[in-house]
């Protein structure tokens, strides 16, 4: 069945995974070279490769902050939602748009101030 697949869609992988799915679809040299060219970096973008009989492409996501801080499940970034949350006295999503906010100042953007915002969890 899954070397019937017609559409690869990969993110960035370490080469035993490449090699694995070497095992299911023929790879030439620049395929190869392509999906170990994918790459992430924490908090800010991830790459991968589509590959099909018709294209092969390497894409890149940049996800909005408030969603990469809303979808934090390591043990390291639950604990620290937690710690905001008692620290500003506000509930989880308040908690995750700080997150969010800090993400944003590394990212080099602009961020609102609390006031233009208007609350920051709890009740609005």
């Amino acid at each position: 069945m899954l070397n019937m697949i017609e559409w690869w869609i990969c993110l960035s992988m370490p080469p035993d995974e490449v090699a694995k799915i070497a095992k299911f679809r023929e790879l030439n040299d620049s395929q190869r070279t392509l999906m170990l060219s994918a790459r992430k970096e924490k908090h800010k973008f991830a790459e991968g490769i589509i590959l099909s009989k018709s294209m092969e492409i390497l894409f890149r996501t940049v996800p909005p902050s408030l969603y990469l801080a809303l979808a934090m499940t390591e043990p390291e970034e639950k604990n620290e939602r937690y710690r905001l949350m008692n620290e500003f006295n506000c509930d989880e999503l308040g908690a995750a748009i700080i997150m969010a906010e800090r993400i944003d100042q590394a990212r080099g953007l602009e961020v609102l101030k609390q006031d233009e915002m208007g609350w920051i969890g709890g009740a609005p």
